[in-house]
Parts: structure tokens; C-alpha cells; sequence
């Protein structure tokens, strides 16, 4: 621990939201300088509301929040951050057209901090901050042409110009595999060394492990226990967050059983090229047949995504040729696909998955739509009920706003929809990515029995290695836009799939 008096100390904080959802319960825990901590908990167990409560997005209902010993009001994120405390989320908030240092200077004038904003200073204080913490952007780079993982680091880097004490990184690194998450260990260890906190949310156990000093873990809006990293393991954790529930969680392959000898989706030759004339899917070739669970391996910016918004008729394709159960769809459009029996769960759930202003049983009733008026509501109703009850999505009842759910639930939602619409196939971006591991390991179950018992097809791309290697029958990888496979899941090695990812 990096000294005796808190940073940030939070307490009894309670928040609850429309809908009778009870995010947080009278919580309390404290931050202290020159550490890493880790937030984790299940889907809805107030993670990310306590973090926007420290960053002046949400009000308290009760309870306080003291930084350095002194009671901090937040009613915006600018008290926040006049007070030492940044944010970090999974969406990168910057403009692609504009450079690094463009966008620095923007988002540092937008928070009223002019006198940081000008050219020479951002230029001054990027150098300090690349010798403290090692981390190297190049400031005149047009944002557009960097990676996640770059725009994460210029997230990143804003939050040291603005001499963070505390930066909250919520769920910031999630989208990233492995080797790139370590390059982001790395900055935080250095931060931590100057004296510099950290509060990093997660669903990922292991990667708590291998950072923090100190792991708290809440559990359905209470705090249910703080860990050091000597007191820590995988099997401590998991019983904080999930009590008996934990002993369903594994990775252990999932059986498989014969596809039928019939294609359901095709892929060929296809050219998806993006709004700056990069080939993102260059001449991709990939086979899926009835009954058939496909994976494709890749880390993030691979063109994974645009490969499998080709194939639903979300962006077009410059050339090659996609199938549906034999039907040509090449740039027909998503309705197209759709009307087909297509289920797709999105990269970014929230804006291509829901609609975030109308009810979970509104967003679901579009199953029931019989022709463009008419909606069979109480068939919608059972449903909606059903499948909150499958995958333990916590709110008060069908009729709850989508807006005031956390994002692992709403992830729920969409993923229990569209695995009910899915009657020809499913496709899907990272299914699992925003849940819990026990709610992971049933909606892979769940995939995959259906892929056996309704003889779907299933493509889907996760960054996830364990997750592709535990649900798929079928192997490709993606790297730079060109597919490599297929592969037997059941023999494959991992080393290789890992090499082809990365090489």
C-alpha cells in the first residue's frame, strides 16, 4: 500500500435508478496512492456506477466521497478532475479526422483548461510524461490511422496531462488481447511508481491478478469483500462474486457433434474496403455448414468486424461473393439478411444492438412483428420474462428502460434475442465480452446446444482465444484483413493459431 492515508476514500454510497434497479448499497472502500486496485464484480453489481459517481457522471443518493481527507462533491466531471480523479471508458472519445495533439488540445480546452492546450505545452508535458511511464505517441499522427489499442494510449496520455492522481480505467482495456493489455500493466506500473493510483474495472479475474495490490469485489450493489494480492486466487474471487454459482464456470471444450453436409454460410473472395481506402477484408474465404459452430481468431482491428458486418449487410463489399442457405446477399442490406432467420449480436451492442430509450420488452417485440403494425405482445411478453430469467438479467421487469441497465446487461438482452431469432444462423462479435464468466459459460452452452439441436450455423470472431477454442468446431484466423484456416478446433495447436494472429 502506498501510504497510510487514503487517496480516495467512498462511503456508504448508495444509488438506485427508475425501475426499482439498486445499483449501490450503502458501499465503502478507500484508494490509496501508489496503487493499482481492481474493481470486479457480475454483471450489475454496481461497478460501473460507482466509478461514474466518482467522475461527477452520476449523483449519489446517500454517502460520501472524500479525496485527501476532504469531503468532494462531483457534479460534473470537470470537479473530478479538478480534484486529481480521471476516466478512462471502452469507446476512445476522440475525433478521427484530427491529430493527436489536435485532439488533446480540444478535449483539454472543452474542460475549461486552456492554459494546458497549446501546442508547445501538450508538446512539453508528452515528453515528461513518455520518459516517466515509457509510452510513445506520435502526436502528429492522424488519429484515424491509429489502432485501439493506439487511441487507448492517447486516453491515456490525456489523462496525465491533466495531472491525473487516480485514473479509472472502466473496463478500458477489455477490448484488447492479451499481449496488448500487458502493454498497458506496463504504464500502470510505472504510473504507480511515481506515485500515481489506479482503479481498473474488470470482468477478467486473471488480469486482477497480475496487477493489483489489492482486488474489491461487489456483488449485487454491496461490497463483498477486499482481497491483497497475497490473500488473492481465482477460485477466492470468484466465490466473492458469484457464491455458489462459481462452481459452473469452465473452459473444458464444449462437445460437438457431426454438422450436416450443407452449407449455411459462404464466404468468398471477399473485399471489404473502409472509408479510408484500406483493404480491412482483402480476398477473405470462409465456409460454415448447418450445425456447425466456426471461430474466428484475431486481435482487435483485424477486420474481423467488418468481415461479419459484411455478412449480415451492415457495410458493403467491394468485391467477392457472401451466401445465406444458398441465397446470394452481397450487399442486399441487414433487412435483407434478416428476413433470412439471421441472429446477430454487434461489436457495440448499444449502437447497433438496442435501443437504450425504450423498455427491454419493447426492444424484444420486434420478434413478434407480424407485418409493419402489428406486434404480438403477450407472445412478447412470455418471452421477454423467460429469457430475463435464463440469463439473470437484473432489473425490477420487462417493462424496465434499456438506459438504466449496466452494460453487462443489456449485453444479456441482445444476446438472448437474437440467439431466439437465430432460426438459419447466428453471427455474432465477441458474444460473451461484457459478461460475467458464470453468464459466459451458459450463453456459450447455449449457442452451441442450439447449433446441435436446431442445426444453425454459427460464425462468430472473439478476441478471446480460450473462448473460440471452447465453443467452435471450426477454426480460421484473421490478421491484417486475410483469413488463415480452416483448422479442427479438436487438433489445432494453440501455438500456431497464436503465431498466425500475431505474425
Amino acid at each position: 500500500m502506498g501510504s497510510e492515508k487514503p487517496l480516495v476514500s467512498v462511503r456508504n454510497i448508495s444509488k438506485s435508478f427508475p425501475g426499482g434497479i439498486v445499483a449501490l448499497d450503502k458501499v465503502s472502500f478507500d484508494v490509496y496512492r501508489g496503487e493499482i486496485v481492481a474493481l470486479l464484480g457480475e454483471n450489475g453489481a454496481g461497478k460501473s456506477t460507482i466509478v461514474k459517481i466518482l467522475y461527477g457522471i452520476y449523483f449519489p443518493d446517500e454517502g460520501e466521497v472524500y479525496v485527501d481527507s476532504r469531503k468532494a462533491v462531483f457534479y460534473n466531471p470537470l470537479d473530478a478532475i479538478r480534484s486529481g480523479i480521471v476516466m478512462v471508458s471502452q469507446i476512445p472519445q476522440l475525433i478521427d479526422r484530427l491529430t493527436v495533439r489536435e485532439n488533446l488540445a480540444i478535449g483539454l480546452r472543452l474542460l475549461g483548461l486552456s492554459g494546458l492546450s497549446s501546442t508547445s505545452r501538450i508538446d512539453e508535458k508528452a515528453r515528461k510524461v513518455s520518459e516517466e511511464i515509457g509510452m510513445r505517441i506520435d502526436l502528429n499522427a492522424k488519429t484515424w490511422r491509429l489502432t485501439y489499442t493506439q487511441k487507448q494510449m492517447v486516453e491515456i496520455l490525456r489523462a496525465f496531462l491533466l495531472n491525473a492522481k487516480l485514473v479509472m480505467l472502466d473496463e478500458a482495456l477489455t477490448y484488447l488481447p492479451l499481449e496488448e493489455r500487458r502493454r498497458f500493466y506496463v504504464i500502470l506500473e510505472a504510473f504507480k511508481k511515481n506515485g500515481g493510483s489506479s482503479l481498473v474495472i474488470t470482468h477478467k479475474i486473471t488480469e486482477a491478478l497480475e496487477i493489483a495490490d489489492r482486488i474489491i469485489v461487489l456483488r449485487r450493489g454491496r461490497l463483498s469483500g477486499v482481497l491483497s494480492r497475497e490473500e488473492a486466487s481465482i477460485e477466492k474471487v470468484r466465490e466473492l462474486m458469484f457464491g455458489e454459482e462459481a462452481g459452473k464456470i469452465t473452459y473444458e471444450r464444449l462437445p460437438s457433434s457431426p454438422p450436416l453436409d450443407q452449407q449455411c454460410i459462404t464466404v468468398e473472395d471477399l473485399v471489404v474496403v473502409d472509408e479510408y481506402g484500406r483493404r480491412v477484408v482483402d480476398g477473405a474465404r470462409i465456409s460454415v455448414r448447418k450445425g456447425e459452430v466456426v471461430g474466428i481468431a484475431g486481435v482487435a482491428g483485424s477486420g474481423q468486424k467488418e468481415l461479419l458486418q459484411a455478412v449480415v449487410g451492415l457495410v458493403k463489399a467491394s468485391s467477392g461473393r457472401i451466401t445465406v442457405l444458398g441465397r446470394d446477399v452481397t450487399n442486399k442490406g441487414v433487412d435483407h439478411v434478416r428476413r433470412l432467420g439471421v441472429g446477430y449480436i454487434p461489436d457495440i451492442p448499444l449502437r447497433h444492438g438496442v435501443s437504450s430509450d425504450n423498455t427491454i420488452l419493447e426492444n424484444m417485440a420486434a420478434l413478434f412483428q407480424r407485418d409493419k403494425m402489428l406486434i404480438e405482445w403477450e407472445k412478447a411478453r412470455e418471452l421477454t420474462v423467460e429469457i430475463m430469467k435464463r440469463y439473470q438479467v437484473l432489473a425490477r421487469n420487462e417493462e424496465t428502460p434499456v438506459k438504466v441497465l449496466s452494460g453487462g446487461n443489456i449485453m444479456k438482452v441482445i444476446v438472448g434475442r437474437e440467439l431466439e431469432y437465430s432460426r438459419s444462423a447466428l453471427v455474432a462479435y465477441n458474444p460473451t465480452r461484457a459478461l460475467d464468466e458464470v453468464t459466459a459459460v451458459t450463453v456459450r452452452r447455449v449457442i452451441k446446444a442450439k447449433a446441435i439441436n436446431e442445426k444453425i450455423g454459427v460464425l462468430f470472431a472473439s478476441e478471446d482465444l480460450d473462448e473460440v477454442f471452447q465453443l467452435s468446431d471450426t477454426i480460421y484466423v484473421m490478421n491484417s484483413g486475410r483469413v488463415y484456416g480452416p483448422f479442427n478446433a479438436e487438433t489445432a495447436r494453440r501455438e500456431e493459431i497464436e503465431h498466425l494472429m500475431v505474425m
